[in-house]
């Protein structure tokens, strides 16, 4: 049976590792000290490394991780130089016995941005955060709307794992500028106060759930309407679901 575990790094970066009995792979390693330093005390043999994105934090452990274990790195076009096999959409990884990852081609943050899916989780790098999204470096608004479309498609009760701890920050932004298209600003308001417990409490916020971020991510909102035909969704006169997409966010880059 397989169980997922975070490595906290950084200042909000999170290691995710995912295991089977003493077997693990783990997902966008950015420190090595801290993973090896994690595997020797749980007794657990690393079996393969999977890359979301090119950014340094996200890969800069990649090198010596590969080298002290001899492990394969798996990883998008943006990482071939980092690779011993370049993935891309629907491929599919069979690292951890009969436990299967499939590929979701996630473009949006990056150009050639993946994501790792095994029901009900989803690994999604810097795509989807809890109540937000990824900026956009060297791919395309439309890419991200696409991307975001398309996680929204898996079941609701699909388990997200992004790579950073930004909810408290997103959240933030949504009440500041009293953005919801789904008028439940009053559970957003709520969630932010447990959220900002659990941070005190040094407990991370992550993973989510799709069905929450239904509720509360008005850049999941803005995608899929018809999940929500039995709410009403108001959109800005004149904006259909992506201009309002592209609105929010350029307005969030500037927040």
């Amino acid at each position: 049976m397989l169980k997922i575990t975070a490595i906290h790094t950084l200042v909000d970066n999170y290691i995710w590792l995912v295991l089977n009995n003493n077997k693990c792979l783990i997902i966008d390693p950015n420190n090595e000290l801290l993973v090896t330093k994690f595997l020797r005390i749980h007794k657990l043999q690393l079996v393969a490394i999977l890359i979301t994105h090119s950014h340094d934090d996200h890969i800069s452990g990649v090198s010596a991780l590969k080298n002290i274990y001899q492990v394969p790195v798996y990883g998008p076009k943006e990482t071939n130089y980092l690779n011993n096999y370049t993935i891309k959409n629907d491929d599919v990884i069979n690292v951890l016995q009969q436990y299967k990852f499939t590929v979701l081609s996630l473009p949006g943050h990056t150009k050639y941005h993946v994501g790792y899916y095994h029901y009900p989780w989803l690994f999604c790098g810097d795509t989807l955060f809890s109540a937000g999204c990824g900026r956009i470096f060297n791919s395309s608004i439309k890419n991200m709307f696409n991307s975001l479309n398309k996680i929204n498609k898996l079941p609701s009760n699909t388990i997200i794992f992004p790579s950073h701890e930004y909810t408290i920050k997103n959240l933030n932004f949504i009440i500041t500028n009293n953005i919801t298209l789904l008028s439940n600003m009053f559970i957003i308001k709520y969630y932010r106060r447990i959220v900002k417990r659990m941070i005190l409490n040094k407990i991370p916020s992550l993973p989510t759930s799709l069905y929450l971020e239904r509720i509360i991510n008005p850049f999941i909102q803005c995608t899929n309407s018809f999940y929500y035909k039995n709410k009403l969704i108001k959109l800005p006169q004149g904006m259909n679901n992506f201009d309002y997409f592209k609105y929010l966010r350029n307005k969030k880059d500037t927040f």
